[in-house]
């Protein structure tokens, strides 16, 4: 039987708990964090009026435009202030040729990639969160009497739209984890989220609409939208659930393939 004395090192923060806590700390000591949660903030405050008075305009004379559906249309842009967030969590230490000591410290791979999304995931469904919020507000100011404002749908919006955010920021650690270079992984993120569905829907064959109406970008706004696509919202959560595991994984196989 073993027995401890007062002079006896113990393990403690080990594991997954310790590297979340590790990554954590580590997120919220750089000044790019805050960089890109404040670009968020700016480009929603920025665009959703345009984004809102596009849609009045739309729509014609005297008719309503609901709020949740402007703070949707913003978070296409303001996405990717927090798409570079969760790259930077990975590519930083990269650059810099920290992830060495990282790995030293965590050397179990998996326990590292699940306490980086974790961390980015949870995050992102904070700051989305808010900025479902935001945009909604913002847009109810910017529109006036033409805003339709229902407190229960504008909060259900913003709270679909930080899980697609936290899941879209956990998608972008495997990525960048895979890529390891930050101008590749934001090429690879921005490219799979806006400019392939575009190529693929431009296609007119069946099948490439089919994927296309399926990629991350496209169910994400199905299900901050609670609908209205080609499926429903929850189908839409278990595609971008999958999605971000199925990158995650990638993004594991090959963090355990090869050297940092």
């Amino acid at each position: 039987m073993t027995t401890f004395s007062s002079t006896t090192p113990r393990r403690r923060g080990g594991g997954l708990p310790g590297a979340v806590a590790a990554e954590w700390s580590k997120l919220w000591s750089v000044r790019s964090t805050w960089w890109c949660l404040a670009g968020a903030v700016a480009l929603t405050v920025l665009t959703a009026p345009v984004i809102g008075a596009t849609m009045a305009n739309n729509r014609g004379e005297d008719v309503g435009v609901p709020v949740g559906e402007v703070a949707v249309a913003t978070v296409y842009v303001a996405q990717f202030a927090l798409v570079a967030l969760a790259m930077l969590a990975v590519t930083a230490e990269y650059a810099s040729g920290a992830i060495r000591t990282t790995l030293q410290a965590v050397p179990r791979r998996g326990v590292l990639l699940a306490a980086k999304g974790a961390v980015v995931g949870l995050v992102g469904l904070a700051a989305g969160t808010v900025l479902g919020l935001l945009g909604a507000g913002v847009g109810a100011l910017s529109l006036g009497d033409r805003a339709l404002v229902a407190g229960a749908p504008v909060a259900g919006t913003a709270l679909r739209t930080g899980v697609c955010l936290a899941l879209l920021g956990v998608l972008t650690v495997g990525a960048a984890v895979a890529v390891r270079s930050a101008a590749g992984t934001l090429t690879v993120v921005f490219v799979g989220l806006t400019v392939l569905p575009v190529v693929l829907q431009a296609s007119d064959a069946g099948p490439l609409v089919y994927l296309a109406e399926r990629m991350p970008n496209a169910a994400g706004g199905v299900f901050m939208n609670a609908g209205g696509g080609p499926y429903g919202a929850w189908t839409a959560l278990v595609l971008l659930v999958l999605w971000s595991a199925g990158v995650l994984f990638l993004g594991d196989r090959v963090l355990r393939a090869r050297d940092a």
